[in-house]
């Protein structure tokens, strides 16, 4: 099995650096079970779609200057998120919906909400577990959170169509202007998907890489819609075995679909931080995590003497570790108390290097001393006796471990000045 894992990171590692790291990628999508998330996501939206669409469009009404635009808000999210066969599911339901809204006491409107801010919970775990996310927001900013993607969303829609409108009676029916309008569908799924991948991740993502991200899921969705509307169109197969209920699968395997771009693109988003310094050709092994902790423990060291807060994406790209792998290992040693954060999203020491040692470290990140059992037998007895000599090696604090490294570099720094002439 060793050898099978040497021989792969071997090949993968000749391979092109846009290749290698799309493989990466997908094995995340892998690692992370996308798929089988996405399947949850289904369901979950089944039962919260109708209700969601139905919060966003009476938002929209509540607004004078809107009302001659919820019919609108409906056809532009059918035509632009919908194929026309799976929109015929959830046409008529959402009509209904809308126009009995008024009707719906505040215990109606509560369970909508409750409905909807469900799938967004949902959605949210499975983006906290694609960014590795360990520290959940406290539930009253979350629930805020969500709450204002639900109304603050369908109001920007709203704004959006209202200047179109505007735009369109002042331009005429230019044909540049209409084609224009066309692509305004896919400007606007551009920006929601680049505020879900900035917005609902319980960490920094940097906006290009959301944008990045959001491009990528915006133009997979476009190009899904076009090739599922062909699929349906020309080969008949749900409706040969479904009849009259064919509307109904396709709307699920559609919905499926949608929630595997949305969370490929996520998975994009958070591996983009790999792609500085080819981090994610590094071993993710505890070795690796244990020498990656001391020189983040170093350069934090360093920024102190300099007077300098260095931020999340600085330690990032100067130690080239992916942001994820980076924001856990803050957390760890967090816990311990030899780092914490800013208000600015920078880090900085707790503690000074000498109260810091590599057994403490090494014992956090690759393995916990071993306590033999009251009735030990020899093997325990051995093993700990052995770990004992591993913890005495190990029986240094960090500042010494950095002037024994000056100490070597300056050593290297001299035997190359005394074999240039030589070369």
């Amino acid at each position: 099995m060793t050898r099978l894992s040497h021989y792969r990171r071997n090949v993968t590692s000749r391979l092109p650096a846009p290749l290698d790291f799309a493989l990466f990628v997908l094995r995340r999508l892998r690692d992370d079970r996308c798929l089988e998330a996405a399947g949850s996501l289904t369901f979950t939206t089944l039962l919260a779609l109708v209700p969601f669409l139905t919060i966003a469009l009476t938002v929209v009404s509540a607004f004078p200057m809107f009302d001659d635009f919820s019919s609108q808000v409906r056809i532009f999210l059918l035509k632009n998120l919908v194929p026309d066969s799976a929109g015929k599911v959830i046409t008529g339901p959402m009509r209904q919906f809308t126009e009995n809204t008024g009707k719906l006491t505040a215990v109606g409107m509560a369970t909508l909400g409750v409905t909807a801010l469900a799938m967004m919970a949902t959605i949210d775990r499975a983006f906290n577990r694609i960014w590795r996310i360990r520290r959940q927001r406290p539930w009253l900013l979350k629930t805020l959170t969500y709450w204002g993607v639900l109304t603050l969303g369908p109001l920007l829609l709203g704004v959006g169509l209202t200047l179109t409108g505007w735009i369109s009676g002042k331009a005429g029916v230019d044909s540049s202007f209409a084609t224009l309008m066309q692509g305004s569908g896919f400007v606007l799924a551009l920006l929601g998907f680049t505020l879900l991948y900035r917005v609902v991740p319980n960490c920094p993502v940097p906006q290009s890489h959301a944008t990045i991200a959001a491009f990528f899921s915006t133009l997979s969705l476009t190009l899904m819609k076009g090739l599922f509307g062909l699929y349906v169109k020309k080969f008949a197969t749900f409706k040969l075995v479904y009849g009259a209920f064919a509307s109904l699968p396709i709307f699920l395997l559609w919905l499926y679909l949608i929630w595997v771009i949305v969370l490929a693109g996520a998975v994009l988003s958070a591996s983009l931080s790999y792609w500085h310094g080819e981090a994610w050709r590094k071993r993710a092994d505890p070795g690796q995590r244990l020498y990656d902790a001391v020189r983040l423990l170093l350069k934090l060291e360093e920024a102190r003497g300099q007077d300098a807060v260095p931020s999340l994406g600085r330690l990032r790209r100067t130690l080239a570790l992916g942001q994820d792998e980076l924001h856990e290992l803050l957390e760890l040693l967090s816990q311990k108390g030899w780092v914490q954060s800013t208000r600015t999203d920078g880090w900085l020491l707790a503690c000074p290097l000498e109260h810091i040692k590599l057994q403490a470290l090494y014992h956090l990140l690759v393995a916990r001393p071993v306590v033999p059992p009251r009735a030990a037998d020899g093997l325990h007895v051995v093993l700990s006796e052995r770990f004992d000599l591993i913890d005495l090696t190990l029986d240094v604090n960090l500042a010494e471990l950095a002037r024994l490294q000056y100490r070597k570099d300056a050593e290297h720094v001299a035997q190359d000045e005394a074999l240039a002439p030589l070369g």
